[in-house]
């Protein structure tokens, strides 16, 4: 938890938004409830019990760095599927979306146990050959065929 920014004064704001919101919705505060307000009032309170559980909800997300991903902003990295052709082991590709595939390899080589330096190219699921492309060209599972040196 001590990574998380979260304060006793959001906590406190969130229970008592919280509890307020139900007690309007269950009617404990209404026009005939056990605290009778007028019909306006009861108007006016469900919308601010609304709106004040909304805002102290968001204000909770946004503090737990994990589920406040959406809040920063997308950072223009992309992640694609890539595997060796004739194996079921995927891995992951991650890199900007206007990044070369094979640059995107090379940078993060994700086959250990394939040396980067040989001769490779990557293909998409029809075949084409989509080692120069950018990665979000590609949509689907890229296969790296690694040619075999004849010596």
């Amino acid at each position: 938890m001590s990574k998380w920014k979260i304060n006793p004064i959001s906590l406190i704001a969130f229970t008592l938004c919280s509890i307020l919101l139900l007690m309007v919705q269950f009617g404990v505060i209404s026009p005939s409830g056990l605290i009778v307000i007028s019909l306006s009032q009861y108007t006016l309170l469900f919308w601010f019990s609304v709106i004040a559980f909304i805002i102290s909800t968001a204000n909770l997300v946004v503090r737990i760095p994990s589920h406040a991903g959406w809040s920063t902003g997308f950072s223009g990295e992309i992640v694609r599927t890539v595997k060796i052709a004739g194996e079921n082991k995927d891995y992951f590709l991650q890199g900007k979306g206007d990044t070369c595939i094979k640059e995107a390899l090379l940078d993060n080589w994700p086959f250990s146990e394939q040396n980067p330096d040989s001769n490779w190219h990557v293909v998409d699921e029809l075949g084409n050959d989509v080692t120069g492309e950018p990665l979000s060209s590609i949509t689907g599972i890229m296969s790296v065929i690694i040619e075999e040196d004849n010596e």
